[in-house]
Protein backbone atom coordinates (compact mmCIF):
# COMPACT_ATOMS: atom_id res chain seq x y z
CA UNK A 1 0.00 0.00 0.00
CA UNK A 2 1.27 3.51 -0.75
CA UNK A 3 0.32 7.19 -0.41
CA UNK A 4 1.88 10.61 0.02
CA UNK A 5 3.72 10.97 3.33
CA UNK A 6 1.55 12.57 5.99
CA UNK A 7 3.90 15.56 6.26
CA UNK A 8 3.69 16.45 2.55
CA UNK A 9 1.35 19.16 1.28
CA UNK A 10 -0.32 18.21 -1.97
CA UNK A 11 0.14 14.90 -3.71
CA UNK A 12 -2.56 12.29 -3.98
CA UNK A 13 -5.45 12.08 -1.56
CA UNK A 14 -5.98 8.34 -1.66
CA UNK A 15 -4.26 5.14 -0.64
CA UNK A 16 -3.05 3.03 -3.57
CA UNK A 17 -2.61 -0.69 -4.00
CA UNK A 18 0.68 -1.10 -5.85
CA UNK A 19 1.67 -4.09 -7.96
CA UNK A 20 4.58 -6.20 -6.70
CA UNK A 21 6.13 -6.18 -10.19
CA UNK A 22 6.13 -2.62 -11.61
CA UNK A 23 6.82 -1.93 -15.26
CA UNK A 24 8.54 1.28 -16.39
CA UNK A 25 8.20 3.47 -19.43
CA UNK A 26 10.26 6.68 -19.91
CA UNK A 27 11.72 8.07 -16.69
CA UNK A 28 14.12 10.76 -15.48
CA UNK A 29 15.42 10.18 -11.94
CA UNK A 30 17.00 13.66 -11.84
CA UNK A 31 13.60 15.40 -11.65
CA UNK A 32 11.53 15.38 -8.45
CA UNK A 33 7.77 15.00 -8.70
CA UNK A 34 5.13 14.04 -6.18
CA UNK A 35 6.56 11.37 -3.90
CA UNK A 36 4.84 8.08 -3.18
CA UNK A 37 5.70 6.39 0.10
CA UNK A 38 4.82 3.20 1.90
CA UNK A 39 1.98 3.07 4.41
CA UNK A 40 2.12 1.69 7.93
CA UNK A 41 -0.43 0.95 10.64
CA UNK A 42 0.07 3.75 13.14
CA UNK A 43 -2.79 3.78 15.68
CA UNK A 44 -0.49 5.90 17.86
CA UNK A 45 -2.91 6.10 20.78
CA UNK A 46 -2.73 2.30 21.02
CA UNK A 47 1.07 1.83 21.07
CA UNK A 48 0.97 -0.09 24.36
CA UNK A 49 -0.75 -3.07 22.72
CA UNK A 50 -0.41 -2.13 19.05
CA UNK A 51 -4.22 -2.12 18.71
CA UNK A 52 -4.27 -5.83 19.56
CA UNK A 53 -7.63 -5.46 21.33
CA UNK A 54 -9.09 -4.47 17.93
CA UNK A 55 -7.23 -6.86 15.62
CA UNK A 56 -6.13 -9.75 17.83
CA UNK A 57 -2.42 -9.01 17.36
CA UNK A 58 0.01 -6.06 17.52
CA UNK A 59 0.10 -4.15 14.20
CA UNK A 60 1.83 -0.94 15.38
CA UNK A 61 4.32 0.30 12.74
CA UNK A 62 3.76 -2.78 10.55
CA UNK A 63 3.80 -1.98 6.81
CA UNK A 64 0.25 -2.19 5.45
CA UNK A 65 -0.72 -4.40 2.53
CA UNK A 66 -3.72 -4.09 0.22
CA UNK A 67 -6.56 -6.49 -0.19
CA UNK A 68 -8.52 -6.94 -3.38
CA UNK A 69 -12.14 -7.89 -2.96
CA UNK A 70 -13.18 -9.97 -5.96
CA UNK A 71 -16.83 -10.82 -6.34
CA UNK A 72 -19.06 -12.02 -9.13
CA UNK A 73 -21.76 -9.68 -7.87
CA UNK A 74 -22.05 -6.39 -9.76
CA UNK A 75 -22.28 -3.85 -6.92
CA UNK A 76 -19.85 -3.27 -4.07
CA UNK A 77 -20.38 -0.85 -1.20
CA UNK A 78 -18.34 0.05 1.88
CA UNK A 79 -20.70 0.91 4.74
CA UNK A 80 -19.09 2.91 7.56
CA UNK A 81 -20.54 2.37 11.02
CA UNK A 82 -21.75 -1.18 10.36
CA UNK A 83 -20.41 -4.67 11.03
CA UNK A 84 -23.11 -6.46 9.05
CA UNK A 85 -24.78 -5.80 5.70
CA UNK A 86 -28.42 -4.91 5.29
CA UNK A 87 -30.81 -7.57 4.01
CA UNK A 88 -30.20 -8.41 0.36
CA UNK A 89 -26.45 -7.66 0.50
CA UNK A 90 -23.62 -10.19 0.98
CA UNK A 91 -20.89 -9.48 3.53
CA UNK A 92 -17.38 -9.74 2.09
CA UNK A 93 -15.50 -8.57 5.19
CA UNK A 94 -15.75 -6.15 8.11
CA UNK A 95 -13.31 -4.22 10.23
CA UNK A 96 -12.53 -0.62 11.17
CA UNK A 97 -12.78 2.64 9.28
CA UNK A 98 -9.30 4.16 8.92
CA UNK A 99 -7.67 7.11 7.18
CA UNK A 100 -4.62 9.36 7.40
CA UNK A 101 -3.98 11.30 10.62
CA UNK A 102 -6.37 14.27 10.80
CA UNK A 103 -3.46 16.62 11.44
CA UNK A 104 -1.66 15.49 8.27
CA UNK A 105 -0.94 18.09 5.61
CA UNK A 106 -2.89 16.21 2.92
CA UNK A 107 -6.19 14.38 2.83
CA UNK A 108 -6.74 10.70 2.23
CA UNK A 109 -9.64 8.43 1.46
CA UNK A 110 -11.45 6.52 4.14
CA UNK A 111 -10.86 2.79 3.79
CA UNK A 112 -12.32 -0.25 5.50
CA UNK A 113 -9.42 -2.11 7.10
CA UNK A 114 -10.13 -5.82 7.55
CA UNK A 115 -10.60 -6.81 11.18
CA UNK A 116 -7.68 -9.21 10.74
CA UNK A 117 -5.13 -7.06 8.86
CA UNK A 118 -2.06 -8.51 7.20
CA UNK A 119 1.37 -6.86 7.09
CA UNK A 120 4.45 -6.91 4.90
CA UNK A 121 6.81 -9.61 6.20
CA UNK A 122 9.73 -7.90 7.97
CA UNK A 123 8.11 -4.46 7.58
CA UNK A 124 8.09 -3.18 11.16
CA UNK A 125 10.33 -0.13 10.68
CA UNK A 126 8.84 3.12 11.96
CA UNK A 127 9.14 5.16 8.74
CA UNK A 128 6.26 7.56 9.54
CA UNK A 129 5.37 8.18 5.90
CA UNK A 130 1.77 7.27 5.00
CA UNK A 131 -0.05 6.46 8.24
CA UNK A 132 -3.34 4.73 9.05
CA UNK A 133 -5.38 5.81 12.06
CA UNK A 134 -8.79 4.83 13.41
CA UNK A 135 -11.65 7.17 12.50
CA UNK A 136 -13.75 8.14 15.50
CA UNK A 137 -17.20 9.70 15.73
CA UNK A 138 -17.17 13.41 16.58
CA UNK A 139 -20.59 14.49 17.77
CA UNK A 140 -21.85 17.90 16.81
CA UNK A 141 -24.61 19.67 14.96
CA UNK A 142 -24.24 17.50 11.86
CA UNK A 143 -23.34 14.10 13.37
CA UNK A 144 -26.05 13.14 15.79
CA UNK A 145 -25.26 11.33 19.01
CA UNK A 146 -27.06 9.08 19.56
CA UNK A 147 -27.06 6.99 17.44
CA UNK A 148 -23.30 7.67 17.18
CA UNK A 149 -21.12 7.84 20.30
CA UNK A 150 -18.49 10.57 20.60
CA UNK A 151 -14.91 9.26 20.45
CA UNK A 152 -15.85 5.69 19.56
CA UNK A 153 -13.89 4.00 16.74
CA UNK A 154 -16.13 3.42 13.74
CA UNK A 155 -16.57 -0.03 12.27
CA UNK A 156 -17.16 -0.78 8.60
CA UNK A 157 -18.32 -3.58 6.36
CA UNK A 158 -17.83 -4.24 2.65
CA UNK A 159 -20.97 -5.62 1.03
CA UNK A 160 -21.79 -6.83 -2.47
CA UNK A 161 -25.05 -7.36 -4.30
Amino acid sequence: MASSAYTISGGGAEFLCLTPDPQWSHYDESIGYTKLSGVEYEFYEHTADGAAKFFGHNVYNEDAVCAVCHSHRSSSLMMPGRTDCYTGWTKEYSGYLVSEYDGATHESNYICLDGNPESVVGGKTNDDEGLLYFVEASCGKSLECPPYINGRELTCVVCTK
